[in-house]
């Protein structure tokens, strides 16, 4: 028992210092001013000041946008909203996969031509992607 607790004590010392010499030095010039107020309760101290930074990365600039235009999608895919137990094939006419219960599916876009009055239409699942027949 005595053992573990020291192999645990001294593994929580080593990752404490490694985190502590892998961060960023600060390097620049720190001036604060402190503020006592007296109140009822006790006493507050305030330290105000400024941070005045000589090297390092550069500001982050908060004027960018976080989304950029290229990565909007202007034409999502379509919705297919599936009314009973549908199931899911590797390739139109292929192997079956697994079975999907009634529930709206995300589309690829990715269609094959009418057949038998439906179409095969390739939807993202938990397997990945896959084709589902629909009427």
């Amino acid at each position: 028992m005595k053992k573990t607790l020291s192999i645990t004590a001294a593994l929580a010392l080593t990752l404490s210092l490694t985190a502590v010499a892998s961060a960023d030095p600060i390097n620049g010039t720190v001036s604060d001013t402190s503020e006592t107020v007296s109140e009822t309760s006790g006493t507050v101290s305030e330290i105000s000041g400024t941070v005045s930074e000589t090297s390092g990365p550069a500001p982050i600039s908060t004027t960018e946008p976080v989304i950029k235009p290229e990565e909007v999608v202007l034409v999502p895919t379509p919705m297919i909203e599936i009314a009973e137990r549908t199931y899911f094939y590797n390739a139109p006419n292929g192997e079956k996969l697994g079975a999907l219960a009634s529930q709206k599916i995300d589309t690829t876009g990715n269609r094959t031509g009418v057949v038998l009055g439906g179409e095969w239409v390739e939807v993202y699942t938990w397997l990945g992607k896959a084709w589902i027949y629909v009427a």
